[in-house]
């Protein structure tokens, strides 16, 4: 495993929630915790990109929003919906799991709340929200062409 996710997301990889996410499958052939795993991962190459070409990106705020992003879908009222309806509902239940369970900072919350862009209207306003949605897009694709 990357060393920087195991840096910034320990604390969330050993939730009981996180733990969870292993027994929820995600896009027919994984589970919430790998495909959040595999997205926490590519968003860290993308960051390390933009970061050796100037930018200067968090790579706490990317990985915490990485393995958040999904969380969600390990909520009940998530998890039971018809997947049409979890498209729309999750990223709300993952901002307030990110606030309420893991206390984490604006940049996080605005990051999970609007990964879904742009079946979502709303873009995210920071650098670490358009990381993770193209890292879940790109492992999204990967996970369901597989």
């Amino acid at each position: 495993m990357n060393t920087i996710i195991s840096e910034y997301g320990s604390d969330i990889m050993s939730s009981e929630r996180f733990l969870h996410a292993y027994d929820i499958t995600h896009h027919y052939k994984s589970c919430v915790a790998e495909h959040s795993l595999h997205v926490a991962d590519q968003a860290c190459r993308i960051t390390g990109w933009l970061n050796s070409h100037g930018f200067h990106v968090s790579y706490e705020d990317v990985v915490r929003g990485s393995l958040l992003h999904d969380i969600g879908m390990t909520d009940t009222n998530v998890s039971e919906c018809y997947p049409w309806v979890k498209v729309y509902v999750h990223p709300r239940h993952s901002s307030a799991i990110a606030e309420n369970e893991f206390r984490e900072n604006p940049v996080v919350q605005n990051t999970v709340r609007w990964h879904m862009w742009p079946i979502c209207l709303i873009p995210p306003r920071h650098i670490p929200g358009w990381i993770v949605i193209a890292a879940d897009k790109i492992c999204s694709f990967k996970e369901i062409a597989a």
